[in-house]
C-alpha cells in the first residue's frame, strides 16, 4: 500500500537528516502546489550550510532519493544549492516560486 502524502514527506525529510542533517529541505512544484498528476514527480530543494557542494554531496543525496522513490514507487527530483548560491538567485522566477509555494519539510 502506498504511503500517504504526509507519511511520504516524512520520510524524505528522514532519510536527508540523517545525510545532511543541517539542510534545509523544501518540496516545491506540483507536488507542493496540490495540482500533481499521479505520475508527477517530486521536486525537492536541498540547500546546504556549506561553502561548496561536492561531489559526494550530490551522490549521497540524490542516491538516498532514487533509492526512496524506487521503493515507494515515486521519482523525486532533487536540486542542491549552498546557502550562497540560493541567495544569489533570489531576484530569478524560480526562487521566489519556490518562497512563495514551498514546502518547508
Amino acid at each position: 500500500m502506498k504511503k500517504s502524502r504526509e507519511e511520504l514527506l516524512s520520510t524524505i525529510k528522514q532519510t536527508l537528516t540523517t545525510i545532511a542533517p543541517d539542510a534545509r529541505v523544501i518540496l516545491f512544484g506540483s507536488q507542493a502546489r496540490g495540482t500533481a498528476l499521479p505520475d508527477s514527480d517530486w521536486d525537492i530543494l536541498v540547500i546546504l550550510d556549506k561553502v561548496k557542494i561536492e561531489t559526494s554531496d550530490f551522490d549521497n543525496i540524490s542516491f538516498a532519493l532514487y533509492e526512496l522513490g524506487w521503493k515507494e514507487g515515486e521519482h523525486f527530483s532533487p536540486k542542491l544549492y549552498t546557502k550562497e548560491e540560493w541567495m544569489k538567485r533570489s531576484f530569478t522566477p524560480f526562487y521566489k516560486n519556490v518562497e512563495k509555494e514551498g514546502i518547508l519539510l
